[in-house]
């Protein structure tokens, strides 16, 4: 998604979604920390929080230019 392009409120929308993907991805953490699988859930867990962090800072800095 291009996070640059869109209005406050498709952000919001779009930032609900991937909380909810994270909550998802968050059920289906592996048992054992120490497997690929964990790994590979961590990998991804990471990038995922990393869009949210993208998504709301650009939140952020729509709000700040809104008077």
């Amino acid at each position: 998604m291009d996070i640059e392009n869109m209005n406050i409120f498709q952000l919001e929308e779009y930032l609900k979604e991937l909380k909810e993907e994270l909550t998802e991805l968050d059920a289906r953490r592996p048992k054992n920390d120490t497997s690929e699988d964990f790994e590979d859930w961590a990998d991804e867990h990471e990038e995922l929080e990393d869009v949210i962090d993208d998504v709301c800072d650009r939140i952020d800095e729509i709000a700040q230019k809104t008077p």
